[in-house]
């Protein structure tokens, strides 16, 4: 159904252009959502890596050398010193200073967060896919009713012709 100016249409009701311009919609739309649940999933990923690294900072591993990522294919070695205490990336280019299990906290609600999104995301993308599948059952409906009547049409045609 489409709603125009608080009107329901039925989408039975609406020629075959019309109904391809519903489908390009639907089709740039599920698109979209995709790539927005695709996006959340690996920022899921990643809030996931930060805390298990938390989480393998233990006493045991104080005092040992680690590398330390300046950038996605630069490391430089390093000692952990401390390990009560981490910076996180807050967004935009701010960093916090937070002890570990705040850190951990901090990280659990961004998960949560996260997830919750994705799983409204994968909602509509699944009611989206039910719209648009329901549309393409309508527009092979109308695509087989209008080649039935131009066979019709066709028949009459060739019998008056036959006829005189």
């Amino acid at each position: 159904m489409a709603e125009s100016e608080g009107q329901t249409i039925s989408l039975d009701e609406l020629p075959l252009a019309q109904l391809q311009n519903i489908k390009g919609q639907l089709e740039a739309e599920i698109s979209e959502l995709t790539a927005a649940f695709s996006q959340m999933k690996q920022a899921q990923a990643a809030f996931r890596e930060c805390k298990g690294c938390i989480e393998a900072m233990t006493p045991e591993n104080q005092h040992k050398t680690v590398l330390i990522p300046l950038s996605n294919s630069l490391y430089v070695p390093g000692t952990l010193a401390n390990i009560d205490s981490v910076v996180v990336d807050v967004g935009t280019g701010y960093y916090v200073e937070k002890s570990t299990a705040d850190a951990k906290t901090y990280y659990d609600g961004k998960i949560d967060y996260v997830q919750d999104n994705a799983k409204k995301i994968q909602e509509t993308v699944e009611q989206k896919q039910t719209s648009y599948r329901g549309l393409l059952e309508i527009m092979q409906h109308k695509i087989t009713q209008q080649q039935k009547q131009q066979g019709e049409t066709a028949g009459k045609q060739a019998a008056t012709v036959a006829a005189q």
